[in-house]
């Protein structure tokens, strides 16, 4: 599965559609990268082997095999393998609210969706397989899945992540939600500053440039990328431009030298340096290894 992110830094959802708003990914975690990102869909992530590290902008949290995870709507994320070069393979279920809220203002979504998704501080809900009511819902997120395998499943689908969402709200009723939270504010900077980058990193941009677009001084728009993503502006800005030459070099035949530019490099020693600072080898090599492009 590839991960495709919006102009505006969210994701946008592999197979998810406006007539069937959910969509489910099998992925593995050795040869998936999950930049920092974004969605308004709900997400639950099962963990089906080896070992995750699922990151906000609030906290970090390890999960193992036969555990499972729900990421509130619009929570700026990633998600990694633990051990780099270490298998990990994650079940991941997502849908917009609409597949269980139906239409705007319905009683299933007013009574039993928003309470969820106007909750400011919930992030993120665990399910380690404490207490039966986390047993039962890991169990239907491993027929959810195998359901998957079939045609013709969407009511069931969707009957599964009914029972499944009572269950989370069950759960929720027994769950204290730390109170101190990025959502709001500082969430909404960082994530227009992401966006900026994102729909300008071809450009030279400077910090002044990037504190700019979200109307905030330099030093708080450092701070914002510090307490949010551990990351500094210029941090980013290059993995965001070493992840858009990775793409490159694996879909298309451009030459290297076409890509250092395209990418907002500004030669292509320069850039092969820092791409095999990043992924171990030069561009050309990654090229030869994963590249999807044929010539005709």
């Amino acid at each position: 599965m590839k991960i495709r992110i919006r102009e505006n830094q969210s994701e946008e959802i592999e197979g998810l559609t406006t007539e069937y708003p959910y969509a489910f990914h099998h992925i593995n975690l050795a040869d998936t990268r999950v930049p920092w990102h974004w969605h308004e869909e709900l997400e639950f992530n099962y963990i089906v082997s080896g070992t995750a590290v699922f990151t906000t902008a609030n906290q970090s949290c390890v999960f193992k095999k036969g555990e499972a995870f729900f990421i509130n709507t619009n929570i700026l994320c990633t998600l990694a393998s633990s051990e780099e070069g270490q298998p990990c393979i994650v079940d991941s279920h997502l849908f917009h609210p609409a597949f269980l809220g139906g239409h705007f203002k319905s009683i299933f979504s007013t009574k039993y969706l928003e309470p969820v998704l106007q909750n400011k501080h919930l992030e993120l809900l665990e399910f380690r397989g404490t207490d039966a009511c986390q047993k039962k819902l890991l169990e239907l997120l491993r027929r959810a899945a195998l359901l998957q395998k079939k045609e013709n499943t969407e009511f069931q689908t969707r009957n599964i992540f009914s029972e499944i969402w009572l269950l989370l709200l069950e759960e929720l009723q027994n769950t204290e939600v730390p109170s101190g939270s990025v959502k709001g504010v500082s969430q909404d900077r960082i994530q227009t500053m992401i966006a900026f980058i994102q729909q300008n990193y071809r450009e030279k941009l400077s910090l002044e440039d990037i504190a700019r677009s979200a109307s905030v001084s330099k030093s708080e728009c450092l701070r914002c990328f510090r307490s949010s993503i551990h990351r500094t502006p210029f941090e980013y800005l290059l993995d965001y431009r070493i992840e858009s030459a990775e793409r490159l070099l694996r879909t298309t035949d451009a030459s290297v030298l076409d890509i250092a530019l395209q990418t907002g490099f500004s030669n292509s020693a320069y850039f092969g340096k820092l791409f095999k600072e990043a992924r171990g080898v030069p561009p050309g090599l990654y090229r030869k290894t994963h590249g999807q492009f044929k010539k005709k």
